[in-house]
């Protein structure tokens, strides 16, 4: 019978509740396992169990001579080498091999009765109330096993506990970790409870992060320490630990950790642990946005390819990409440990077909086709990278204007977007192009749009001089320093004679350094003539009242 969702067993005696039960019952066992029963004697004297019955529904067997301890335990099953051979048994406890009914995998009944056919116990199991390769254990001997709150399923990390206490039935000391997870991107949540049948003190929380990845907790890797407080039977603890305090001079990426209750006296040592994966993130992230395709010609498939430009290798599993709505519809996640190294790609697509396109993605190690689905819009769209704990590590807006405005509607097609430089702001119009590879993309390896950036100075500018010819790089960046921390920039270009040629910033909120792209054209979109350009660079400190400014001379050529 079902009740409550729960396993049910059913027992009866002939005289009130028997004291040879059946006690745990493994009817499903994993691979190489023999089936099992065990027999349980809760008397104070030996029990002689020769000659007795032990049935199922369909089949009843004669037990060979067995005499039953005091408080022993009898495990009964086909093969006893099998056994052995996957479970080490405790010491005493009374091994029996005989032809054991075949239990079914669904449901059935365990019997046991008298060498005078006189019913001692039963146990009725139904898988729907267990799991395979687990055991059904009883939770109290002496308590009706048709109790609700008398069965259960094992706890034990071994799946099963033949010859031994159950691991469901209680004791005196026994405090178990409940719960250590990650509750927000920023807190860890810790639970203990008191699941003894008596009031314990002196138990204390200590938590490890492996920070060297050899899956070995050292003393050198405890990170936390706390007392948890006296708890009564039934009662938990839980407390919650800013992730800051625990990542202290930890790089970013994925730990295995360890959180232990160390309860004095306790029992159960085997629910003291937890171990979890948790992922570092960091304020400032080393991943950008590289590289979008998204409208592939008839056949093809989008991609986003992301570098690393930190100086650690990254292991990207878990990361999440998507549009305006992070539903799942509109997400993908990378199922698999990507591990980027410093200057190198990860190329993310959804579509097997993407390797059509690109067959050298084939062997690139930072190609993935991660889970979920995304399409990315042909007239725009927004695009969002974050981390396992949903921090947000890059963003943009893009827009078909992004593309050089030289390439028609058409001939976007199959073309991607490229940055002129990794560390170019994702989010701004300037920092993108066409690429101009002859595949219309270059996912994995670098972009062939890229320009470098200007090394040193208050105001510098790379390439320069600047070649306009088609063949070649048609951008230049800007790079400045300013003497304080927070400003509003303006940057404006003019020529030699100092006729207004392009306004590249105004008024623009930024920090002491940054970029700012110049894509050789005057503001009305038109290719500048060849010459000598001067760039003034003027920022009012936000705040402060200060200004600066700073002189370039750009060279153009053809």
């Amino acid at each position: 019978m079902r009740h409550r969702g729960r396993l049910v067993l059913l027992c009866c005696a002939t005289i009130g509740h028997a004291q040879v039960v059946v006690n745990e019952v493994l009817p499903v066992p994993p691979t190489g396992e023999p089936e099992w029963v065990e027999v349980y004697n809760g008397s104070d004297t030996t029990a002689e169990l020769t000659g007795w019955w032990i049935a199922d529904l369909r089949t009843a067997v004669r037990l060979p001579p067995l005499r039953l301890p005091a408080r022993g335990y009898a495990v009964l099953t086909r093969d006893t080498a099998a056994l052995r051979e996957v479970r080490q048994l405790p010491e005493g406890v009374v091994l029996c091999e005989l032809r054991l009914p075949t239990l079914n995998n669904t449901s059935d009944a365990v019997i046991l009765r008298r060498a005078d056919s006189v019913l001692v116990d039963s146990l009725f199991y139904s898988l729907r109330w267990g799991r395979s390769g687990i055991s059904l254990e009883r939770r109290q001997p002496t308590s009706p096993a048709w109790s609700p709150e008398n069965l259960a399923p094992c706890q034990a990390p071994t799946g099963a506990t033949p010859g031994e206490l159950n691991s469901i039935t209680p004791v005196p000391s026994d405090y178990q970790l409940r719960e250590f997870r990650l509750s927000t991107p920023t807190t860890v949540l810790v639970v203990v409870e008191n699941t003894g049948t008596e009031e314990q003190a002196g138990a204390s929380c200590t938590l490890w992060i492996d920070r060297n990845h050899d899956s070995v907790f050292t003393a050198d890797e405890r990170c936390w320490q706390q007392g948890v407080p006296t708890l009564m039977p039934g009662h938990r603890w839980q407390f919650t630990i800013a992730v800051d305090s625990l990542w202290a001079a930890i790089p970013e990426g994925w730990y295995e950790c360890q959180a232990v209750v160390n309860l004095p006296g306790d029992a159960r040592r085997w629910n003291d642990t937890l171990r979890r994966r948790f992922y570092r993130s960091i304020a400032l992230p080393a991943v950008r946005i590289n590289e979008i395709l998204y409208e592939p010609v008839p056949g093809g498939a989008e991609f986003v390819e992301l570098v690393n430009v930190g100086p650690d290798t990254l292991v990207l599993e878990g990361w999440k990409l998507h549009d305006w709505s992070p539903s799942a519809a509109d997400t993908v996640c990378v199922p698999v440990p990507l591990r980027v190294p410093p200057g190198g790609f990860a190329v993310i697509a959804w579509d097997s077909a993407i390797v059509g396109a690109y067959p050298q993605l084939q062997t690139h190690p930072g190609f993935v086709l991660a889970g979920g689905t995304l399409t990315l819009n042909n007239t725009g769209d927004v695009l969002v990278v974050r981390d396992p704990n949903g921090v947000v590590v890059d963003s943009l807006a893009y827009t078909p204007e992004w593309h050089d405005p030289v390439l028609s509607s058409s001939q976007r097609q199959g073309r991607s977007l490229e940055k002129l430089h990794p560390l170019l702001p994702s989010a701004e119009r300037s920092s993108w192009s066409s690429s101009a590879a002859a595949l219309g993309a270059t996912p994995g390896e670098p972009n062939s749009i890229a320009v470098p950036l200007p090394r040193e100075g208050t105001l510098t500018a790379a390439p320069n001089p600047l070649r306009l010819s088609s063949e070649e790089r048609r951008y230049c960046v800007l790079s400045y320093e300013l003497p304080f921390g927070r400003a509003f920039l303006t940057v404006r270009l003019f020529t030699e004679e100092g006729a207004h040629v392009r306004t590249l910033a105004h008024a623009l909120f930024t920090a002491s350094t940054g970029y700012v792209v110049w894509d050789g054209r005057t503001d009305r979109g038109e290719l500048v003539p060849p010459g000598i350009y001067v760039v003034l660079l003027e920022a009012e400190e936000a705040g402060g009242g200060r200004r600066f400014t700073a002189k370039a001379a750009i060279v153009v050529g053809y």
